[in-house]
C-alpha cells in the first residue's frame, strides 16, 4: 500500500484568515508580545505561545509557520500600531513647526503616552530592535519603521529649518529611545517634563538653525 503523504503546513496571512481565524491568529500574536514584555523575545517558543494562548499545539505552525516568524509578526504588528498613533499625532503637531517650544512639548507628551505610559509598549519596541540586533532578517523591518517616522516629520522638520529631515528624524528618533530606555530602567517621575521635552526642544531648535537658537528662552520645567 503506498504511504499517505503528510500535508505540509502552510502558514496563513491576515489576508487569508476568516474573523474567527484572524482573532485566534491575533491572540497567538497578543500572547507573544506578552512573553517579549515579560521574559524577551528569546523566551518566544512555539511552546510557551501556545501555553501564554491556551491555543492547540498546532496553531502557532498553522498562523505563522515558525517560532521567528511569529517574532516577525509581532515586530510588525507593533510597528505598524506605533506609526499609525504617530501619523495621526503628527497631523496635529504640524501647525506647531514654527514653534520649537510648542513641537517639543507636543512630541514628548506623544511620546511618554506611547512608550512610558504603555510601559508594555516602550518594553516591546526596545526588545524587538535588540531583537532585530540579534537577528539581521528582522533589520528590513526596523529601517522601514525609521523610514516611516521620516516620511510622517519630513514636511513639519523642513518647514521648521532643517537641511537634511531625514537624517534629523532619524536623530531625534534614536534620542528620544535612548532616553525612554533609560526611564523605564531608571524611573523618575518628572521625566516627560524634565528631561525629555527640554532635550527634544534643543535639538529641533539646532536643526532650526541660528535665527531659532538666539529666540530660544529658558523654560521652567512643567
Amino acid at each position: 500500500m503506498a504511504k499517505t503523504a503528510k500535508k505540509k503546513t502552510v502558514k496563513k496571512s491576515g489576508d487569508e484568515l476568516t474573523a474567527r481565524g484572524a482573532q485566534r491568529r491575533q491572540e497567538l500574536l497578543d500572547a507573544a508580545l506578552r512573553i517579549i514584555v515579560r521574559d524577551g523575545p528569546g523566551a518566544v517558543s512555539l511552546r510557551s505561545a501556545v501555553k501564554e494562548a491556551k491555543a492547540s499545539h498546532g496553531a502557532v505552525l498553522y498562523y505563522f509557520g515558525t517560532r521567528e516568524e511569529l517574532i516577525h509578526a509581532a515586530l510588525k504588528h507593533i510597528s505598524e500600531r506605533n506609526i499609525e498613533a504617530l501619523a495621526v499625532a503628527w497631523k496635529g503637531f504640524e501647525a506647531a513647526a514654527a514653534n520649537p517650544a510648542r513641537l517639543a512639548e507636543m512630541i514628548s507628551r506623544h511620546s511618554a503616552r506611547q512608550m512610558i505610559d504603555d510601559r508594555g509598549m516602550g518594553i516591546t519596541i526596545i526588545e524587538l530592535h535588540l531583537a532585530a540586533a540579534r537577528h539581521p532578517e528582522l533589520a528590513p523591518a526596523i529601517r522601514e519603521w525609521g523610514r516611516a517616522y521620516a516620511r510622517i516629520s519630513h514636511d513639519t522638520f523642513v518647514r521648521l529649518g532643517s537641511s537634511n529631515p531625514e537624517a534629523d528624524s532619524a536623530l531625534m528618533t534614536n534620542m528620544i529611545s535612548g532616553l525612554v530606555m533609560r526611564q523605564l530602567a531608571l524611573h523618575r517621575p518628572d521625566f516627560e517634563a524634565a528631561i525629555l521635552r527640554p532635550a527634544i526642544e534643543r535639538l529641533l531648535r539646532s536643526f532650526a538653525g541660528p535665527k531659532a537658537a538666539k529666540t530660544a528662552t529658558s523654560r521652567k520645567p512643567a
